[in-house]
């Protein structure tokens, strides 16, 4: 199991979302083949900064399903509308 972190910055017009929302957003777009097992996230009013917990075969794939687990959210859920990836990494 790996540990992924990773930033999502909103600009300031955008409105924040309440952590459990953002949670509940990024669990909806987790598919089972990214092998997520847990998300720590924090909200605030720059954006959200959080971890994932997943399997993958080597460190360089879990940071892979991690971004695309967070290209995802940003694309489909309304609670990240205009929000951007900025950092995706820090596998131990």
């Amino acid at each position: 199991m790996y540990l992924v972190e990773f930033v999502l910055a909103k600009p300031a017009t955008a409105p924040e979302a309440p952590e459990s929302a953002a949670l509940n957003a990024l669990w909806s777009v987790c598919l089972p083949e990214d092998g997520v097992e847990h998300i720590r996230l924090h909200t605030s009013r720059a954006g959200a900064r959080g971890v994932f917990f997943l399997l993958a075969p080597h460190p360089e794939r879990a940071v892979s399903r991690a971004s695309e687990v967070c290209d995802r959210a940003l694309e489909r859920c309304p609670e990240f509308r205009g929000w951007e990836t900025t950092r995706v990494g820090g596998v131990p």
